[in-house]
């Protein structure tokens, strides 16, 4: 079948894709299967959230380094990496290849094919007769990002291929598109779920400011590494007690019951809001406006007051109807790890008031350990001539 891609501009990036979860991350649990050659850089950098950076003038045993994927000259036909995405089933609709910092050997043209695999994984092989290309063979130009929407997005796929014609390198590999839920069963159906949750179908649709970190940080899994996989606005001035402050929107993976909050300030120890609030509505709308009749699920009190590089649990407010999206405020400005909105699906009303507290003795560990391990490094500070500082977690 005759495939076909649009080429995207730049600018249209947040029109076309930013709404989009990107299904190849890392930080989604997307991993490499298999590459045919790596010689000069791994196919693993190719799914870093971050954009790539030069490496100019750094070299290796093998010769130059770069944050990419390169491989040797003249060695196949063409080379190709197989990259298993983040969410178990996924519709893909686009992609960025981006040939960052490849200039002169960067990948001439490519191609982009899906497959939905349910075998074993080492039985998936490039020349398994299951894929389907997504894009055909396209060409590439030097050190720049090269947007594409399919024509036709995947459908129901696990994993894609993508191709080098016929050799050389590529900084970053974007798969954008849609988490594809699996069918419900009466058990999952009345099972509580994180509906705010990106593998679950949640997605960031758009944000006031996401100048430190993005707003689609907030939904990913785990709670990160460092305050860059969260997400941080920029510092405002003169809002403190205005009532202005900062938004992320995001639509919830099913319309449903939100019953408990986790606002989650992990890492933000002198950048964390001010204070915050949730707001919920049931709308058709990707994006509802501001003037909507959004409802409160939270609001700022001297008891929601955030505090630095912790959980946060509150109880939502219980509304009279399912919900399809969240709003998080803060004010008037600051960063926030993850949002959590754990509740139930729209068709299991008579189970809402009756969830616990989703906060659990291995959070409590966590982030005790997490106190002693700063503790530590902070007395070692001491010792060197340090201010010694260290953040308290708080009591549960």
């Amino acid at each position: 079948m005759a495939t076909s891609v649009t080429p995207v501009p730049l600018a249209n990036f947040n029109e076309e894709f930013g709404s989009l979860i990107e299904l190849s991350s890392n930080a989604l649990g997307a991993s490499i299967h298999s590459v045919s050659d790596e010689f000069f850089a791994e196919a693993s950098n190719l799914l870093k959230p971050s954009p790539a950076i030069s490496m100019k003038g750094q070299f290796g045993p093998n010769g130059a380094l770069f944050d990419g994927w390169e491989s040797r000259r003249h060695q196949h036909d063409h080379d190709w990496v197989i990259v298993k995405l983040g969410a178990p089933l996924a519709d893909v609709v686009g992609v960025d290849i981006d040939t960052a910092n490849f200039n002169g050997n960067e990948s001439p043209a490519s191609d982009v094919w899906g497959v939905r695999w349910d075998g074993p994984t080492e039985k998936l092989t490039a020349k398994s007769p299951e894929w389907r290309q997504l894009m055909p063979i396209t060409p590439l130009g030097p050190s720049s990002p090269h947007l594409f929407r399919f024509t036709t997005p995947s459908g129901p796929i696990t994993h894609v291929k993508l191709t080098m014609h016929p050799d050389g390198g590529i900084g970053r590999f974007r798969a954008y598109g849609h988490v594809i839920l699996p069918e419900a069963t009466p058990e999952t159906l009345s099972a509580p779920l994180d509906l705010a949750y990106v593998l679950n179908g949640a997605r960031a649709i758009a944000q006031s400011d996401q100048h430190f970190g993005k707003g689609a940080n907030l939904i990913l899994p785990g709670r990160g590494k460092d305050m860059g996989d969260g997400w941080e606005t920029k510092r405002s001035r003169g809002r403190l007690g205005t009532g202005e402050g900062d938004w992320v929107v995001i639509k919830l993976g099913e319309k449903g019951w939100v019953e408990w909050l986790d606002l989650d300030t992990k890492h933000f120890c002198g950048n964390f809001p001010h204070s915050w609030a949730v707001y919920g509505i049931d709308s058709e709308e990707l994006l509802p406006p501001a003037t909507a009749d959004w409802e409160p699920l939270l609001l700022p009190s001297p008891e929601t007051k955030p505090a630095a590089h912790r959980h946060h649990f509150f109880r939502a407010s219980k509304l009279s109807h399912p919900i399809t999206h969240i709003r998080v405020n803060i004010y008037p400005d600051g960063g926030l790890k993850r949002v959590r909105a754990i509740g139930f699906r729209a068709a299991a009303k008579e189970l809402v008031g009756t969830l616990e507290s989703p906060e659990t003795t291995e959070d409590r560990v966590e982030d005790g350990l997490e106190q002693v391990k700063e503790k530590e490094e902070s007395i070692e500070g001491e010792k060197k001539g340090g201010s010694g500082k260290w953040w308290r977690l708080g009591s549960k």
